[in-house]
């Protein structure tokens, strides 16, 4: 245990100095373009970004709709989103909106023309909710050791809830993404005889709730990643083994020496065919937060194969890292199996 402690702790430090800048003032200014396309002054003021989360659609399944699946799934998509950048909007504020999107949905309307009560519209569909209960019998076997072994009977309870949630940006009423939302959960007890099986309408219901959970659960890093923290790209300084970017992002953004952000390209792109133009984003990389951070601002160090790609204005965004609960849903699927 010792010696894992003193690996970490080394692992720890190691990651520390890679992200050490000692002399930023002896570091050499580096000359930069700007951006194709440059931030608007409402995005530079880092207003946050105004989101409404509406129920989840049951999609006229039973035990969704009993069970207020679509709920749960909008509750706890705004518990998460409420560790990022955002301000979350009463959905009672926005019922008009929700019947506009469900409009654009099935006929392809181009945009939302009612009041601006919010920037993204987030709107969950479930395509299954089932529970339900298995009895297993109880055996007796002798081990290897000649050991006498019992295995009581037991019932084995299970939810399942599938489906997708769309993000939405307004008013163009534009898809951004779309995630799978998929989560199981379960739970066993011994029992005497299959008939102590059973699941009341309460208890499926329950299990349906709690598979939601898990469901938005698994989603969260991508979910909290689409509204982290965003700053943009104001300066670059070199040293013979370093490239500094300065952004701005700072300490009231909750980043710190070590955290890893996306840096992205937006371009103005023109269709030949339709002689359209179109905004198209990709990114360029990932870097992470050095120890120069201050309030509005911090350094990030990038490779130099990304740094001669870097441009003024090109936007930063904190990434959200992964977690157990992003993969619990498929771990207990494993189990239940």
């Amino acid at each position: 245990m010792k010696k894992v402690a003193l690996l970490t702790m080394a692992l720890a430090m190691a990651g520390c100095s890679s992200t050490t800048i000692k002399n930023l003032d002896a570091m050499e200014p580096r000359a930069l373009l700007n951006s194709d396309v440059m931030p608007s002054k409402a995005e530079l003021a880092g207003g946050k970004p105004r989101v409404v989360v509406f129920e989840a659609e049951d999609g006229d399944i039973p035990l969704a709709k009993s069970a207020r699946v679509g709920s749960t799934i909008a509750s706890e998509i705004e518990k998460y989103l409420a560790a990022t950048n955002v301000e979350l909007v009463d959905r009672k504020l926005a019922n008009k909106l929700r019947k506009e999107l469900a409009l654009a949905e099935m006929h392809g309307k181009a945009e939302y023309q009612g009041e601006q009560v919010a920037d993204f519209a987030i709107l969950g569909v479930v395509s299954q909710a089932a529970a339900g209960a298995q009895f297993t019998e109880g055996k007796r076997f002798v081990d290897n050791k000649g050991n006498t072994v019992t295995i009581a009977p037991s019932c084995k309870y299970n939810g399942d809830v599938a489906g997708s949630v769309r993000i939405y940006k307004m008013p163009s009423m534009r898809p951004v993404t779309t995630e799978e939302l998929s989560g199981s959960t379960y739970s066993s007890e011994d029992v005497r005889y299959s008939g102590d099986c059973a699941l009341s309408q309460t208890g499926a219901e329950q299990f349906a709730r709690n598979a939601a959970t898990r469901a938005v659960e698994r989603m969260r890093t991508n979910l909290q990643n689409q509204f982290a923290p965003t700053g943009y790209v104001i300066e670059q300084r070199v040293s013979k083994d370093q490239v500094a970017v300065k952004v701005t992002l700072g300490g009231k953004h909750g980043i710190k020496q070590g955290d890893t952000v996306e840096i992205t390209n937006v371009t103005r792109m023109n269709n030949p065919l339709t002689n359209q133009t179109s905004i198209e984003t990709f990114s360029l990389g990932t870097a992470r937060v050095s120890n120069q951070i201050g309030s509005e601002s911090a350094w990030i160090l990038v490779e130099e194969e990304i740094a001669e790609k870097i441009r003024i204005g090109q936007p930063v965004r904190l990434q959200f890292k992964k977690g157990l609960g992003d993969h619990i849903g498929t771990i207990r699927d494993i189990v239940k199996m």
